[in-house]
């Protein structure tokens, strides 16, 4: 049966919900990597000349690294071993601030502290990375149930005893 040291929550966010959104991300990047790219900041039109391979190479590697973390997250958070699931969320926990420095450098302090002026991927980016550094923390700090070997989830039988 399927076994998760992370108590319900924290699994269903980190191992379910968020790979499938980095999946979704990563789908939308390869399938228009133009658009993604430029999505990034907004208020800044990218012009053809802007486009350059260097601009696609970046784009399509930040693509695969999103889709490198889906896979990541699933094997993470569904490990029975609490040292693993601990590990991987201080890792991105770690991760989540740079990633929300990137996008304030990329969009500055005026849309940064402007919700009005977010796109999805702006959003994404601001508000989506800090509730998700949030949840992380709580998880790490034990807020949300404790994380340990032998602990969590039995999601099969779980779902059998409630039917």
């Amino acid at each position: 049966m399927p076994r998760s040291t992370l108590p319900t929550i924290p699994l269903v966010v980190f191992g379910i919900i968020e790979p499938i959104l980095l999946v979704i991300a990563y789908i939308t990047a390869m399938s228009n990597p133009r658009q993604y790219f430029a999505d990034q900041s907004p208020s800044f039109a990218v012009a053809q000349n802007q486009w350059t391979p260097q601009a696609l190479g970046m784009t399509l590697q930040m693509a695969n690294v999103l889709l490198l973390l889906a896979p990541l997250a699933v094997v993470a958070c569904w490990s029975r071993d609490a040292n693993t699931a601990r590990g991987f969320l201080f890792c991105v926990a770690l991760a989540d601030f740079g990633h929300i420095y990137a996008t304030y450098a990329a969009v500055g302090p005026a849309i940064f502290w402007d919700y009005r002026g977010w796109n999805g991927a702006v959003g994404g980016n601001i508000a989506g990375s800090a509730v998700l550094n949030v949840l992380r923390w709580m998880t790490l700090f034990g807020v949300l149930g404790k994380v340990e070997d032998g602990e969590g989830v039995v999601v099969a039988k779980d779902l059998k005893k409630r039917a």
